[in-house]
């Protein structure tokens, strides 16, 4: 059996983000129907994901220290950012977040389970345990593909393309 862990480690780049509440209410997207996103995994077991709303609003000041109080507001509510450590369990097919940092303080220190299942250079991730959003108890859906993939394929459009002139 390939390990888990081998197939995880590079980068991805988000598809993307739905949360389904559990009480059975409709299904949302608080990152907005495109939201960006990267996710790191790197194969001494560290992690780091950053997810922003498809919003594309900037400062009116350049310095990033003078933000008004509501472009902060909407910026921290259109934001996910989170570090630290994963371990990998090939039976579950899970993934374990230890969250060493996090821009939500509250879930510094905690850990965060996830379902993984892969589909091609696709990883489809669900969380195990309920997490607090806007009031509501939600299960996320996370939906990334794998950037290396993505690097190459072009690569070898690049040249499929000179060879087809040439």
């Amino acid at each position: 059996m390939a390990s888990l862990k081998n197939e995880l480690v590079g980068t991805w780049r988000l598809l993307s983000y739905i949360e389904v509440p559990l009480d059975g209410g409709d299904s949302g997207f608080p990152m907005g129907k495109s939201p960006k996103g990267l996710l790191i995994y790197a194969p001494d077991g560290h992690m780091s994901v950053q997810i922003s709303a498809s919003r594309e609003h900037t400062y009116v000041s350049g310095d990033r220290m003078n933000a008004t109080e509501d472009e902060l507001t909407e910026r921290m509510r259109g934001y996910i950012a989170f570090s630290g450590k994963y371990n990998v369990d090939n039976k579950a097919a899970s993934v374990l977040y230890s969250i060493q940092t996090s821009l939500f303080p509250n879930w510094e220190g905690g850990k965060q389970l996830r379902k993984i299942d892969f589909e091609g250079d696709v990883l489809y991730q669900k969380s195990v345990d309920p997490i607090l959003s806007d009031g509501r108890l939600v299960h996320s859906y996370i939906t990334w593909q794998k950037v290396e993939k993505e690097v190459t394929e072009e690569v070898l459009k690049e040249v499929e393309d000179i060879s087809i002139s040439a």
